[in-house]
């Protein structure tokens, strides 16, 4: 899981998310899905994007989830396991 939970992963993209110039211009607004694996130290990798919106948003969502800090590793019979996991990045204008 994030350092904190799901409350400081949500706080984390909030503080971390920049709005593409070029999507605010286009008024592109949508959900960005990312795959991404936590390996056993809790590090992420293979961070691709399974649904974009375009206009510099899929590349802003995969910076952020590339720059995230170490996750507390899953655990299967007591010993850390490589998951695989999906997250919605949200890009909405105000």
């Amino acid at each position: 899981e994030f350092p904190g939970g799901a409350d400081k992963l949500n706080r984390y993209l909030t503080e971390n998310l920049h709005y593409p110039a070029q999507a605010k211009e286009s008024s592109i607004s949508g959900t960005v899905y990312v795959q991404f694996v936590v390996n056993k130290k809790g590090q992420i990798s293979e961070a691709k994007v399974l649904r974009g919106i375009g206009s510099g948003c899929d590349e802003e969502a995969l910076r952020v989830i590339k720059a995230m800090p170490r996750w507390k590793p899953a655990e299967q019979r007591g010993k850390p396991v490589n998951v695989l996991f999906n997250l919605p990045v949200k890009f909405n204008l105000e």
